[in-house]
């Protein structure tokens, strides 16, 4: 099949139309309301670590179909090592791969349309996380200490602005810009802070401190934050904790290392380094209470969840498991009650995010 041939048919696959042939004098029949609905989902996979294999598979719900890398397929050549965050963002998708130190822009169909290796002189910078907001998308540099502002419109990097020691994940409130600072690579000595940005001036407001080693952020519908910090994999355990939007005050709430929220409910799993017990919370954001002790509810159990997600529509839980780090990995799909519904391979090694296609 020519390669044009094989990108019409990924076109096809990712997106269904319905049309209809009237007669030339037969009125035009009034149009039915569309609701929207998650019509496939992307499993990003990390790849090995220093194997060079990250890769882009796409699962297209409403033909059951997946297409285990969609990127190489597309393309013709690799993601590059170590793939770390997808994000979509108006009609463009965004992806951090870190060690590969590229932050690559697809379309739709994921055709690149510019891959961005930043640098300071001849030293890469590392492109880490990403949150996007008012036609800007803001990226961590974990090696750069930075963060960077790139327009959506000419895909060019802007200004940036210095945070803390190695930053992680992004989130953006009420104007401002927060950056876990988690100090990761400079073992045992990590950071404990939480970097505040103003983004109409991008200059650093404050610094809020957290647990050691925070390296996740979400930010609800009231403006509180979210933080997750990993501290340092001994003594010091992972703690979920949560910044009051109005006052700045941290309050810690119990255990989590990996956390995704959706519909004011912040699903929490507790899967730290050398704990052999699994926890899976849901929060109520509104009300800051535990609704649910277990949001899998049906006995399943895994080896190394890597990624968590929730499709906003329909309440299904997405929890991908790595396996053993070389294999290829699984992808759980659990009814909004916790029951399993069905499993798949998410196409490559240790997957670490999951973007859901809503039209």
């Amino acid at each position: 099949m020519k390669k044009n041939d094989l990108l019409t048919a990924i076109c096809l696959s990712l997106f269904i139309a319905f049309t209809s042939c009237e007669k030339e004098n037969d009125p035009a029949p009034e149009p039915e309301p569309t609701l929207p609905q998650t019509t496939g989902f992307f499993v990003l996979n990390r790849g090995g670590w220093n194997a060079n294999n990250a890769s882009l598979a796409y699962y297209n719900l409403l033909e059951g179909v997946m297409i285990p890398d969609l990127y190489k397929t597309v393309n013709g050549k690799g993601l590059g090592d170590s793939a770390e965050q997808i994000l979509m963002y108006g009609s463009k998708i965004y992806i951090t791969v870190t060690v590969s130190n590229r932050l690559v822009v697809l379309d739709e169909t994921g055709r690149e349309l510019k891959s961005i290796e930043p640098k300071d002189g001849e030293t890469p910078l590392s492109p880490r996380r990403m949150v996007a907001d008012g036609g800007k998308v803001y990226v961590s540099y974990y090696d750069g200490h930075r963060v960077a502002v790139l327009d959506t419109t000419s895909l060019s990097i802007g200004q940036t602005v210095g945070v803390g020691r190695y930053p992680e994940h992004l989130a953006i409130a009420g104007g401002k810009l927060y950056v876990a600072n988690s100090g990761g690579l400079d073992y045992p000595v990590y950071n404990n802070t939480v970097s505040v940005v103003n983004l109409n001036t991008l200059e650093v407001t404050n610094e809020i401190t957290v647990a050691i080693n925070p390296v996740r952020l979400l930010t609800d519908s009231q403006g509180d934050v979210y933080v997750i910090s990993i501290g340092n994999y001994g003594d010091v355990k992972s703690t979920l904790q949560r910044i009051d939007a109005g006052t700045g005050q941290v309050t810690e709430m119990g255990r989590g290392s990996l956390f995704t929220l959706a519909n004011d409910k912040l699903y929490v799993v507790h899967a730290a380094y050398g704990d052999p017990q699994i926890t899976f919370k849901t929060y109520d954001v509104l009300t800051e209470t535990v609704e649910q002790e277990s949001f899998i509810t049906d006995g399943t159990t895994f080896t190394a969840i890597s990624a968590l997600a929730v499709d906003p529509l329909s309440g299904k839980i997405y929890v991908a498991d790595a396996e053993n780090y070389v294999s290829t990995g699984t992808l759980y799909i659990f009814s909004p009650e916790g029951k399993k519904e069905t499993s798949m391979d998410t196409g490559g090694t240790d997957p670490s995010d999951i973007l859901f296609l809503v039209q």
